[in-house]
């Protein structure tokens, strides 16, 4: 079965069930909470619903169930879904996932359903294809769902760092460029060299043009950057004439 299927029918299962208060024999309805690690500059857990992540930023997620409440939890992220069944301590269980974005932000929709087993884990693991697929075996009672799906929103982004300057007396002797955390942390980035790996981390220094100006450019990596609030970015130029510049300016990093 698809993920998307899947998706669809443990919504379907988990809807069906809850209204109609069916759940193990005995067991009453568990207590669940979907959780986030990249919303706070500490990095402490977030259970807002909205939630914003920088292009490839590893995120920890949780699930806080009532201790007792679930055998294992589905994690998905759109059509992917993964099955966690190891308890970081009472009723949490974590999950990591790794957010990609391109020049414009990308959102995702991360989901999170608490199960118990009946008779066999409706859930099983393809090795080769190194993907989870709900495949309930022949006349198996289904995996109860014991809480509500939870449901965050994810917007991955990325900043692009462009900034122009008039150039004194030619190309700059020399341009540094650090960015600063808002925790404090400086993070100095090196100037990409001529006939270096496009591939190769570092700002790119360009010009001067006709007009007699230089850029620099520069898309800094997660963790360059806050991981809420602003960053700032600081370059000081050494001119061709001997003069110094500093410029600096703040980029949104939430």
């Amino acid at each position: 079965m698809s993920h998307r299927t899947a998706h669809a029918a443990i919504c379907r299962l988990a809807v069906g069930l809850l209204a109609a208060g069916i759940f193990t024999s005995g067991c009453a309805p568990a207590h669940a909470v979907l959780w986030a690690d990249t919303a706070l500059a500490n990095e402490r857990f977030s259970a807002a619903r909205h939630q914003w992540a920088y292009d490839g930023e590893p995120v920890q997620f949780e699930l806080q169930v009532t201790p007792g409440g679930a055998n294992y939890i589905v994690f998905g992220k759109g059509d992917e879904a993964s099955v966690v069944d190891m308890e970081e301590g009472r009723g949490q269980y974590r999950w990591t996932l790794v957010f990609q974005a391109g020049h414009e932000p990308q959102d995702y929709e991360i989901y999170a359903v608490p199960f118990l087993i009946r008779d066999e884990r409706d859930w099983v693991y393809d090795k080769t294809e190194k993907k989870w697929y709900f495949y309930p075996p022949r006349g198996d009672r289904s995996d109860v769902p014991t809480a509500p799906e939870q449901v965050m929103r994810i917007t991955c982004y990325r900043r692009e760092i462009s900034t122009t300057f008039k150039a004194r007396g030619g190309r700059p002797r020399r341009v540094t460029m650090t960015l600063v955390k808002g925790v404090g942390d400086r993070v100095a980035i090196a100037e990409q060299r001529p006939g270096a790996s496009p591939a190769g981390r570092g700002f790119l220094l360009l010009g001067p043009n006709e007009k007699g100006e230089c850029g620099v450019s520069y898309s800094p990596l997660y963790n360059e950057v806050s991981r809420a609030g602003t960053t700032q970015v600081e370059l000081v130029v050494e001119h061709g004439d001997g003069s110094l510049e500093r410029m600096v300016e703040k980029i949104d990093t939430p």
